[in-house]
């Protein structure tokens, strides 16, 4: 793909014509596609990465601007507002929330300009939520540098991008948060857990690029781990593993399913074929914080399947049955029949045994039919 074709359309989906063209060519390289091209000594090109970093912190200071432009007003004593701490915060969470970025590009088709690695374009991650998160901060980032800080021209394109009215007039489908949700779950009268505790397990990575990776506790079991760009993603990272781990403990996934994904593997296996891989494509739009609707895509041996499921597991379990049963005959891979009952075998049938005199009767009889040799050869002789 030719991306210097592709900058036109991308502005007018934006709202926003680039005057360092550069800048926008740089929001859409992933690292895959730098990697590669280094290899065969090109050095010119530089990943998304930085822009993404700023576009994060560009991104809070719009979206904090405009909740003071939208829902406060200056008077003598300082500002007003009818809304409090936690009303703020909610909307903004709402409103960087990774769904709600990742769908506002899926929406626009901005994910499909992205230039990465053969690898990744062969997996089809562009359309892998965190993917196209990061990329909304890029674009924000790039934007920001190019238009020289100016943050009411940004708040401009973020508004274009978002349906940023939607959330301040309260008509946005509410987003709850994964610490909220799980907090929920645990209290639920279902399951009388303990208060989830969140803590640190490791920071990696440069300072300008950190890494936090926290695990969530229930009692004294570590029941996930998450990782962020700050403690607050990585405990909503790890808030959401924990909510998919005792949703699918507390909702097995049926047997047959649970086969197919070994029964795939093993038909992959002797076809000398990669094992299958499986794609998150998000969740179902019906999906809400109590009530989780994955979906997962199976691909292997050139085809693939989609399936949704009230857990990621249950998904992917879904997901291998559909694409099991398009791969191999019908013949092949039939659902277990029932096993009919054994029928009761009849005793076999026992002889009586005979009397005394009918057996002397019935040994006559026979030696009248079969003469003995000796008999037949004297009979013989005398004839002679």
């Amino acid at each position: 793909m030719d991306f210097k074709k592709a900058i036109p359309e991308i502005e007018k989906k934006i709202h926003y014509t680039f005057k360092d063209k550069s800048l926008l060519t740089q929001a859409f390289t992933r690292s895959s596609f730098c990697n590669e091209h280094r290899a065969v000594g090109r050095k010119e090109y530089i990943s998304n990465e930085v822009l993404e970093f700023f576009g994060d912190s560009v991104l809070s200071t719009a979206i904090i601007s405009m909740m003071l432009k939208e829902k406060t007003e200056r008077y003598e004593h300082g500002i007003y507002t009818g809304l409090d701490e936690g009303d703020f915060s909610n909307i903004r969470s709402k409103l960087s929330d990774k769904r709600n970025l990742s769908r506002s590009m899926a929406t626009l088709g901005l994910q499909k300009y992205l230039r990465m690695g053969e690898g990744d374009a062969k997996l089809g991650i562009e359309n892998e939520p965190s993917v196209m998160e990061d990329l909304f901060e890029s674009i924000v980032g790039a934007v920001y540098i190019d238009c020289g800080m100016d943050i009411a021209r940004v708040i401009k394109v973020v508004s274009g991008m978002l349906d940023v009215s939607a959330y301040f007039s309260g008509e946005a489908a509410p987003i709850q948060s994964y610490k909220n949700a799980l907090q929920e779950w645990c209290a639920d009268k279902k399951h009388r857990l303990p208060t989830p505790v969140y803590k640190t397990v490791s920071e990696s990575g440069p300072d300008h690029k950190r890494i936090y990776e926290r695990a969530v506790y229930i009692g004294d079991r570590a029941v996930a781990t998450g990782k962020g760009k700050n403690q607050k993603l990585a405990d909503a990272a790890a808030a959401e593993a924990a909510l998919e781990i005792l949703k699918s403990e507390s909702v097995k996934a049926a047997p047959v399913s649970l086969e197919a994904l070994t029964k795939l593997k093993n038909y992959a296996a002797q076809n000398k074929s990669p094992s299958p891989e499986f794609r998150d494509l998000g969740e179902t739009p019906s999906s809400n914080a109590n009530s989780r609707e994955y979906i997962i895509e199976c691909r292997c041996m050139g085809k693939s399947a989609s399936a949704t499921g009230r857990s990621k597991q249950e998904a992917r379990a879904l997901a291998a049955e559909k694409l099991l049963s398009e791969l191999m005959p019908k013949k092949v891979y039939a659902k277990p029949a029932k096993k009919a009952k054994p029928t009761e075998k009849k005793p076999l049938s026992v002889k009586k045994p005979l009397s005394e005199k009918k057996q002397i009767h019935k040994n006559a009889k026979k030696s009248e039919k079969c003469p003995s040799p000796k008999k037949q050869s004297y009979q013989h002789k005398k004839h002679l």
